[in-house]
């Protein structure tokens, strides 16, 4: 169970992350305030979310394991394709909803997989897919 717990918070550490790095790529190429302010809010989620997965981890004794500069240096050449070849503040929201779905998809997988994780845990997973799910529908604004 306990390496359940350790798992399950790594990844939503490392899911955190990724959505950092996601808002951090596209933010220079939002021109829309409200967009700007949507995403800054997010960002602002995103890195609580960090913090408290790092306090778990740190109470069990554990260091997060960050992402590889591989899956971030990805991360960033997609963005910049996706958006040389469409810079609409549409398209640019639409990046966004697919990152953040995948993010729900990904981290309700690891919920599932890590069934007897503690309920702190499991708590802390489910509350970010509920903050990327209302991320999600803010976002749906822009389209």
């Amino acid at each position: 169970m306990e390496h359940q717990n350790e798992n399950l918070l790594e990844e939503i550490y490392r899911a955190t992350q990724m959505g950092l790095e996601g808002i951090r790529a596209v933010a220079p190429k939002i021109e829309d305030a409200r967009l700007k302010k949507e995403i800054r809010r997010e960002e602002a989620g995103y890195q609580k979310f960090v913090s408290r997965a790092e306090e778990m981890l740190a109470a069990k004794g554990s260091i997060p394991q960050t992402h590889d500069g591989m899956k971030k240096a990805m991360l960033w050449g997609s963005v910049q394709m996706n958006a040389l070849m469409d810079s609409s503040q549409e398209h640019l929201a639409e990046m966004l909803i697919n990152g953040t779905t995948m993010g729900i998809v990904d981290m309700t997988k690891k919920i599932s997989d890590l069934g007897e994780s503690d309920a702190g845990a499991r708590r802390l997973a489910e509350d970010f897919i509920n903050f990327e799910e209302k991320s999600v529908e803010q976002l749906k604004k822009y389209l």
